[in-house]
């Protein structure tokens, strides 16, 4: 009997052993099984994508059924991460969850999942490939200061990674984005040098053409853009690589060369609405053969719809300087103005802002002499000679108004010396003619020997012109003061009277019509003579 119950209890704790075992065994079965199929689906979508890659397709955006799988990749790691914490592959679901938003062009949510794989399983075994997909994250979303942060641990820890050639090109986009041409030249150079097998060189090499022509360097580009232009698969960026070579070769003079180039792309212009581009060229090459007027005919006949992107910017800099060289000024500021819309791809970006602003001003100048008063006229010619002799490159031009205005001595002695002085730099510096800068110098010295020019010209460069404007300026303001003070008491008591920390602002309010005003004036007039406070 009590072998009996002995036998039943042992046979009761074997079965509750058993139940258990069973219970665990199926639990830890779902666990990896919930794991098994988000690595299913994840390779699922990377074999689509691969085969893409072999076909020469675009890879940058999934297709519909390889979003499909990502997103069941990331709903079972989350799935395994809620129901299982701590679990042994929660490093291995961080990672596939990480890098399957990073496919869905999902990078904010792509950078979170890295943070935590970062911070929890600091020496996981996905670390290497981690390490990169978090630095192009962080470059889609425009973060190049931490991307640039995540290739160099990269490029610490593992220095022969096979990630390396992606470090190179990611590093050199992140330079290309802040318009760092010299850095972004020397990742391009080590990815196409370091990895020439790589199937990616064609498109690298493509950037790194473009890096040179930024910094000018046209040889060098053409001879990158010779080496991989028929590697690259993406044929619209094949197709910007022959023009921008195109571009390259004019500017070596090769523009039989760059002829054959264009002609060979014009039916693929139209495919990817690059008409008005390749009208462009044509224009930089018809100048390079000089050929002008047919530069000039060919952009202005070309059809509106056309001139998008860059091409309307491009052409604005093309016509602006043809138009200036004809002296068709109101028609070259149009085109200046067009061009400095867009400095990112126009050559020399400063010089067409300033032709942009100084030819307008040049244009109102013309039309307000017409009809100007007689002490108008030395300022807007003073204004005319400036702008023709820094800007528009006129000096016979610019010395022509200069010397106007130096002979307006009884008008306006202030514009008269102002005329001399820049009628003798003219003479000097630009006409190379020394006697008769000579000649305006010595009488400039003899009418107006107290001028700031004056000193400029006794003193050259060791001239202190800063303090001797001081100086001019306070003696001015104490003649203005003993005017003003001449004039008699201010009746309104009103006005502050506490000396001023600054200069004084004019009280709110006030207008020169008021008494309030007058105090104000005079008080300023003794601050910038040093006196302020000493008025009644």
């Amino acid at each position: 009997m009590a072998r009996s119950k002995r036998s039943d209890l042992f046979a009761t704790i074997g079965l509750v052993v058993a139940a258990v075992a069973t219970v665990l065994l199926m639990s830890g079965c779902a666990r990896y099984n919930t794991f098994y199929n988000a690595e299913k689906a994840f390779k699922e979508a990377e074999h689509l994508r691969d085969e893409k890659i072999k076909a020469g397709e675009d890879i940058s955006k999934p297709t519909a059924g390889q979003s499909q799988s990502y997103q069941l990749t990331i709903k079972k790691c989350l799935k395994l991460m809620e129901n299982y914490p701590g679990h042994s592959l929660t490093d291995d679901a961080l990672f596939l969850m990480g890098k399957s938003h990073h496919r869905l062009q999902q990078y904010n949510s792509s950078i979170e999942q890295f943070d935590l794989l970062f911070k929890n399983f600091p020496a996981n075994s996905f670390m290497e490939e981690s390490l990169y997909l978090q630095a192009a994250n962080h470059m889609f979303t425009g973060d190049v200061a931490r991307s640039n942060g995540f290739l160099q641990q990269l490029r610490d820890h593992y220095p022969t990674s096979r990630f390396q050639a992606e470090a190179f090109r990611v590093q050199g986009e992140n330079a290309f984005s802040l318009e760092r041409w010299q850095e972004a030249r020397t990742s391009f150079t080590s990815f196409v040098e370091t990895f020439p097998d790589d199937e990616r060189v064609g498109e690298v090499g493509l950037m790194l053409g473009r890096s040179l022509w930024k910094l000018h360097e046209y040889d060098e580009a053409a001879r990158r853009l010779e080496q991989v232009v028929n590697t690259i698969v993406e044929r619209e960026d094949a197709f910007d690589a022959q023009l921008l070579l195109a571009r390259c070769w004019i500017r070596q003079g090769r523009t039989e060369q760059a002829d054959e180039q264009l002609n060979a792309i014009v039916t693929e212009a139209e495919v990817y609405e690059a008409d008005g581009m390749v009208s462009v060229v044509r224009a930089e090459n018809h100048i390079a053969k000089g050929e002008p007027e047919e530069a000039k005919r060919l952009l202005s006949t070309m059809p509106t719809e056309w001139m998008r992107g860059d091409v309307l910017p491009l052409v604005g800099e093309i016509m602006g300087e043809l138009q200036l060289e004809a002296w068709e000024l109101d028609e070259a500021a149009v085109n200046f103005r067009n061009a400095s819309r867009n400095s990112r791809i126009t050559s020399n970006p400063e010089r067409i802002k300033r032709l942009s602003g100084d030819l307008q001003v040049f244009n109102q100048t013309i039309d307000r002499l017409e009809g100007a008063r007689e002490e108008d006229r030395p300022s807007l010619l003073l204004t005319q000679a400036n702008i023709l002799s820094e800007t528009l490159d006129r000096p016979r031009m610019a010395l022509d108004r200069y010397l106007e205005v130096s002979t307006l001595t009884e008008q306006d002695s202030l514009s008269a010396v102002r005329g001399m002085f820049g009628a003798a730099v003219m003479y000097r510096n630009r006409l190379a003619l020394p006697d008769s800068a000579d000649l305006m110098e010595s009488r400039l010295l003899e009418t107006y020997p107290a001028s700031p020019q004056a000193l400029v010209l006794r003193d050259g460069s060791e001239a202190d012109l800063y303090s001797y404007l001081l100086e001019l300026e306070r003696e001015q303001a104490l003649l203005l003061v003993a005017e003003i003070a001449a004039e008699g008491p201010v009746a309104d008591d009103s006005a502050p009277t506490s000396r001023p920390t600054v200069g004084p602002s004019m009280p709110e309010g006030d207008s020169p019509a008021t008494g309030r005003y007058s105090r104000w004036r005079l008080r300023k007039l003794e601050w910038n003579a040093g006196l302020a406070g000493r008025s009644g």
